[in-house]
């Protein structure tokens, strides 16, 4: 048990200065009775009355928990469980009721789950201290799906470090982890049907899973001598592992006693380079540069696939079933005569087409073995199944769209849910993806806030933990805390009340019980927080200008952008649009109309740049100054000269003096043959 005795250690003393309780997620309704205390011992006393599915599970759980109570008939707790005791409430949602008074504590609750959640708001009531107030709790979920993803393949994290994150996760009251098994560059888990798999492509090249690399490792090497399922290997530059299917039954039930929903995602068409280097049989032909994506026109790779999901559908006892779905590639089907010859077949106008009737042809095999399907938002490319659930990551738009056409949904966007985003100043961070999101930004997020009809789609919401960078377990504790923290309480509390300032108290307290448990948590205490130049409006000469910015050589009309002239740097957090602009065309031309002539002094403009993600500043920077919009003159600005083996984030500044008169300013740049992506935040004129 990872969390046994760490909740009653030497944090009785501490001190917490709230109006609430220190309990995260926070409790829909929490009301005083009266001055008084109950002290929680361990070992107390409890009963249970009732009668409600799980009677003898919950009963073992007790008297494993941290708590370790004891049967009694003069109890300490009571636990009434059935819809009776709970409002007439039949069904079991996760809805208890928690009162403390001088007779004890009663627990009521429709269903085990409800009770269950009522232990972990007493295990963190009795972290800060054993005397529980006299008091009344109120509280249900507010959504029915609370989750996290664990990418297990970049880097693999074993066994045993997933039930330690079921506990901590069992205490913030979440009930979904999403295990992301397979991708491009192993396979994670072991099964009868594909044994291969997992022999094969579990192992590679440590260089490419202890570096992230601009491009991806192809290297594989069969399963190491005396490996041990669940465990990392990393010897003699072979690195890797895999679950068993005992490896994924232990840890079906340790979440199962959780009330944690264990979903596995088994990539589907795109993500599967590793599948492809053990079965390149499985490849379009012709001529193409994808090394992924397999042949939609080829019936033995769906039969694969079938007998893949057969096996894992029925050792997962999860409604749904995750197919990926995501950045598949369609170039290779375009030139392929056997996917070419299918889309004939199926009457099928194009590859977004063929991609839906991949999606479809799937979905129809999971629902015909009493299944969900889940994907990413991509599956809405070419129509969309009528039974899947879609999970929106490219920001909100695909989860918004989905609702509108009556599909359920959870949101986990990019752009406040990827916690593998920098969490802080990235000057001070081990080395992350290429933008921050800070506790605060991942506690902001409100996922109603743009959804005006079908709530009811809504399923719930996820944070998701991509492990390119992640290397050990501590780092991914480190990445994971305290942000779940925000997104459980998202997923649970009521949206009326937010506070952050009262959350982040919450937080500090809840980091200190989670690291004297063993738990590596960021440190919340010494945030950097923002970048200080992003709050601060910069000398300019551009109050009055407008902006507007041309992509391509095809792009005649330009898009307005005031938020590049509007004298405010940007921030680290590359996902506000607001903030920076981001482009994935290698020509791009910002033309500022400065309203009328001005003395111009300087210009310049502000890239971010992380090279390691093919992100980049670009160093072929042109500046122009025109009085007529006319005729234009190139000035000397030089130009960034950059390391290509830089690896971190940084925010570069490219500019110079000038002394001119102009009212027109025009920026060009080029990021490149190879590196088509970048942001820009400000140009600055004065």
């Amino acid at each position: 048990m990872f969390l046994t005795n760490f909740l009653f250690s030497s944090l009785a003393a501490l001190t917490i200065l709230l109006t609430d309780i220190p309990v995260i997620p926070r409790p829909a309704a929490y009301s005083a009775r009266g001055k008084g205390s109950i002290t929680l011992e361990k070992g107390c006393s409890y009963t249970l009355e009732g009668q409600a599915p799980g009677k003898e599970a919950f009963s073992e759980y007790l008297e494993e928990c941290e708590l370790a109570l004891r049967k009694s008939s003069r109890p300490v707790i009571r636990f009434k469980t059935g819809p009776k005791f709970l409002n007439g409430r039949k069904a079991d949602d996760g809805a208890y009721t928690l009162e403390v008074g001088r007779k004890g504590i009663t627990v009521l609750s429709a269903g085990y789950t409800g009770a269950f959640y009522a232990v972990q708001t007493l295990l963190q009531l009795r972290a800060s201290s054993p005397d529980i107030p006299f008091c009344t709790i109120e509280d249900a979920p507010r959504f029915a799906h609370r989750g996290l993803m664990f990418d297990m393949v970049r880097h693999f994290h074993g066994k045993d470090f997933i039930l330690k994150q079921l506990d901590l996760m069992a205490l913030l009251k979440m009930n979904v982890l999403h295990l992301h098994i397979t991708d491009d560059q192993a396979w994670r888990i072991e099964l009868d049907c594909a044994p291969e798999m997992a022999h094969e492509a579990a192992f590679g090249d440590s260089l490419y899973f202890h570096t992230m690399l601009p491009r991806f490792s192809q290297k594989f090497f069969h399963e190491p001598v005396n490996y041990v399922s669940g465990t990392v290997y990393d010897r003699g530059g072979v690195y890797g592992g895999y679950y068993s299917k005992d490896d994924i039954k232990e840890i079906i039930a340790y979440a199962a006693a959780r009330h944690i929903d264990i979903i596995p995602e088994i990539e589907i068409p795109g993500h599967n380079r590793a599948l492809l280097h053990v079965h390149p049989e499985f490849f379009c032909d012709r001529k193409h540069g994808v090394d992924n994506v397999f042949c939609v026109g080829n019936e033995d790779a769906f039969s694969f696939f079938f007998k893949v999901l057969d096996e894992v559908m029925e050792l997962f006892p999860s409604q749904y079933v995750h197919i990926g779905g995501d950045e598949a590639r369609k170039s290779n089907w375009t030139v392929c005569s056997r996917c070419r010859e299918r889309m004939r077949k199926e009457g099928l106008k194009d590859e977004f087409e063929l991609q839906s009737y991949c999606i479809r042809r799937i979905d129809s095999f999971i629902v015909s073995r009493g299944k969900k399907l889940i994907g990413w938002d991509e599956i809405l490319e070419g129509g969309i199944s009528e039974n899947a659930t879609v999970m929106s990551w490219r920001g909100t738009s695909g989860g918004l769209k989905s609702i509108q056409m009556g599909h359920d949904v959870i949101m986990t966007p990019n752009t406040r849910y990827y916690l593998d985003y920098y969490q802080d100043a990235p000057w001070k961070e081990p080395l992350a993806f290429s933008s921050c999101l800070t506790l605060k930004t991942v506690y902001d997020y409100e996922p109603e806030a743009e959804i005006s009809e079908n709530t009811d789609h809504l399923l719930g919401v996820q944070g998701n933990l991509w492990s390119e960078c992640i290397v050990d377990d501590s780092q991914y504790e480190y990445m994971l805390y305290p942000r779940a923290f925000a997104i459980a309480e998202t997923g649970w509390s009521p949206r009326e009340g937010k506070d952050y300032e009262d959350f982040r108290s919450r937080a500090l307290s809840l980091c200190v019980t989670a690291s004297a448990g063993g738990y590596k948590c960021f440190d919340l205490s010494h945030e950097a927080g923002e970048r200080p130049e992003a709050g601060v409006q910069i000398p300019r000469i551009t109050n009055e200008a407008r902006a507007v910015v041309y992509t391509g050589s095809d792009d005649s009309t330009g898009r307005e952008a005031p938020f590049l002239v509007d004298g405010f740097l940007g921030g680290w957090n590359l996902k506000a649009d607001s903030v920076w602009l981001y482009t994935r065309q290698r020509n791009v031309t910002i033309d500022i109309d400065l309203g009328e002539v001005k003395t111009v002094h300087y210009v310049g403009a502000e890239f971010a740049d992380f090279n390691i993600r093919r992100l980049c500043a670009p160093q072929d920077t042109e500046f122009f100054l025109s009085a007529d919009g006319v005729n234009y003159e190139k000035t000397a600005v030089p130009q960034l000269h950059l390391s290509p083996d830089r690896r971190h984030f940084n925010i570069l500044t490219v500019g110079g003096t000038v002394s001119a008169k102009a009212r027109y300013v025009r920026l060009r740049y080029n990021t490149g043959d190879t590196i088509v992506r970048s942001h820009i935040s400000e140009v600055i004129v004065n």
